[in-house]
């Protein structure tokens, strides 16, 4: 037990002798200095989730609610449609992109985009699959077959990775804000079946077959 508690001030202290380093050079001192779970650098402190660290985790925390929120909506949605085409497309999208950004904050940027490409890969290929009976999934295999030709394109050329990342950013919006209409329209499609005396057999059903 006071081996424990000296670890514990040791600890304690070497944060703050930290601290005071970086603060009496004026945050000048242009190497960081680790202690414990932070890493005091250049002007403040760096935070680290997994293998990322960088001095702005808490905007990256805030865009991942961010997408956690706009993820969940599109799946909540998508159970309230019921239909099982839109419910699989949804939660399959949702498992990938909970697995992604795991490798986002595990591996290095280059592995990263190799793991997106495979994970698109295979969500295309089932995409593909259902779009040979229904047209729902049809925007989603096109969508993912440009993220995936994106990505090798811009590992290709050498452009930045915030560049290449807000790019795929906004394309994951579309595609969810896609999931989202796709949902609602399912559920306006099954509102009108119950107030119609004839069954609804146009382009309507077609669209989404179940």
């Amino acid at each position: 037990m006071e081996d424990t508690r000296r670890f514990r001030a040791t600890g304690i202290g070497s944060d703050v002798a930290a601290l005071m380093v970086n603060l009496t050079d004026g945050g000048t001192n242009s190497a960081p200095v680790k202690s414990g779970n932070l890493i005091w650098g250049r002007g403040g402190s760096m935070g680290c989730v997994l293998n990322r660290c960088t001095d702005h985790i808490a905007s990256d925390l805030l865009v991942v609610a961010y997408y956690a929120i706009f993820v969940l909506l599109a799946v909540g949605l998508s159970y309230l449609a019921n239909s099982k085409s839109i419910r699989t497309a949804a939660s399959l999208i949702g498992i990938v992109w909970a697995f992604g950004l795991f490798t986002f904050f595990y591996l290095n940027i280059a592995s990263y985009f190799l793991v997106a490409v495979m994970l698109d890969t295979i969500l295309a290929y089932h995409f593909w699959r259902m779009a040979r009976v229904e047209l729902f999934a049809a925007p989603l295999y096109i969508a993912l077959l440009f993220e995936i030709t994106f990505i090798i394109f811009t590992q290709g050329v050498g452009l930045s990775s915030y560049a290449t990342m807000f790019i795929l950013n906004r394309l994951f919006e579309i595609i969810l804000l896609y999931l989202i209409g796709c949902s609602l329209f399912r559920l306006h499609v099954l509102r009108l079946q119950r107030k119609s005396e004839e069954p609804i057999t146009d382009w309507r059903v077609r669209f989404v077959i179940g």
